[in-house]
């Protein structure tokens, strides 16, 4: 991985908005609205959001909503001059223990089909296509691909996870205390 020392996933906050902002409307056909970050990050308590800094700049992003014992993963961007340096990968690590610190069970994702690295990615880190929403974006129309992971629970997945985390661990910071 191409990841550098000086790279932290910490909560998002408030003032970190406009940066999540501006990398989605370069990397999403249709960004969320703009208020959109603000009302999930100060009133919906099943929602976690985190930013990946790189220097201090925001790079990335990603987020998720707890729904009983599953972590539904909301959104994962990175900055289109800093994608396939193992930030995503990062981000959904980042992820994973979070759903971990909520005692979640299982994660789910939805992701355009045509995102081969996403899917690719996301396969690399346990989770399985289950299904596809036709139609499901309304900007284009495109379908979704609906993937959810193995159980979080079991050991195939943690070690998984373990392996992954102490490999991009050696190069990026996490919140070890994020979602407690």
């Amino acid at each position: 991985m191409q990841l550098r020392q000086r790279t932290v996933i910490d909560e998002m906050t408030l003032d970190d908005i406009p940066a999540v902002q501006a990398i989605e409307k370069e990397i999403f056909l249709t960004p969320w609205p703009r208020n959109a970050y603000r009302r999930e990050l100060s009133q919906n308590q099943l929602a976690s959001y985190i930013v990946l800094r790189e220097e201090e700049e925001i790079v990335g992003y990603a987020g998720l909503w707890k729904m009983h014992d599953e972590a539904h993963i909301t959104t994962v961007g990175v900055r289109r001059r800093d994608q396939g340096k193992g930030f995503g990968m990062a981000l959904m690590l980042a992820l994973i223990q979070r759903a971990y610190a909520m005692e979640s069970r299982w994660m789910t994702l939805e992701v355009r089909a045509s995102n081969l690295g996403a899917i690719a990615l996301y396969e690399r880190l346990g989770f399985k296509v289950i299904g596809r929403r036709r139609g499901y974006y309304t900007d284009d129309g495109e379908d979704a691909v609906v993937m959810w992971s193995d159980s979080l629970l079991s050991p195939a997945f943690r070690e998984r996870y373990e392996k992954l985390r102490h490999r991009v661990g050696e190069e990026v910071a996490f919140d070890d205390h994020a979602g407690d």
